[in-house]
Formats: structure tokens, sequence, C-alpha cells
């Protein structure tokens, strides 16, 4: 089975994680899940999810320290592999080419949305971490 390297920001501000729902006519439309995307086979995972922040949303970011689990998934396409890293915004969001809502989320309440299959066991390890600003 093909294996999919892709990465996610955790970016917490306030104490609120922002969380991103896929646009409903991309696969798994309308699912939630960490901004990011695919690592090009030049990148470090650092390097794609600068890239992926600045292509998605216009922004600039720090990338920090990778969270503690991954989160895996298969599909019939393949098994994707979910390296998360917090990071913080240095510039504004300016666009979404990626996703039909942004929504700034406390632990309660991403608790209550349907994430994607691969950032479930992550959203599910922060939650119970907490959403602290560490950066």
């Amino acid at each position: 089975m093909k294996k999919i390297e892709v990465v996610g920001a955790i970016i917490i501000k306030d104490n609120k994680l922002l969380a991103a729902q896929r646009s409903a006519g991309r696969s798994l439309g309308s699912l939630w899940e960490f901004p990011g995307g695919k690592i090009e086979p030049h990148e470090t995972p650092e390097k794609a999810l600068e890239r992926e922040i600045f292509e998605e949303f216009g922004a600039k970011s720090t990338i920090f320290e990778s969270f503690l689990i991954n989160g895996d998934a298969k599909y019939d396409f393949g098994e994707i592999i979910l390296h998360c890293y917090y990071t913080r915004l240095d510039s504004y969001i300016v666009k979404t080419i990626e996703h039909d809502e942004l929504r700034w989320v406390t632990e309660q309440e991403a608790e209550g949305l349907k994430w994607a299959p691969t950032d479930v066991p992550v959203i599910k390890e922060l939650i119970k971490e907490g959403f602290r600003n560490e950066h």
C-alpha cells in the first residue's frame, strides 16, 4: 500500500486551536483538519508545512517541535501518515483556497467537530493535553 506523508499545523492562540474545514467538493469534503498538506520529495516536513501555510493562507509561519504522535489512516488510494507540528502564524491569513471555513475552537468545540480520519488520533491526544499557548 502506498504511503503518503503529510504535515499538519497545530496553531493555538488564546487557548484556541485553528481548525480548517475541507472544501465540500474535495476528497473528505466538509470534514475538519489541521491546516497543511503533502510533503514534496525534496522537502523536510517543517519546510513543507511552511510552504503549505503560505500557499493555502498567504501567511508566514514559524514551525516548532513535532507533536508526540502521528495521525494515520488507510484509504483505498493509500495510507496517509500525518506529522503535526506546533506552529505560530507570523502574519495574517489573507486567503483560503482549500477550505470552506476556518474556525478558532476550544477543546470542547473541537470535540464536537467531525474530523478527517487521519486527524482523529492527533486531535484526541491534543484535547487531552489541553490547548495551551506554548509558543
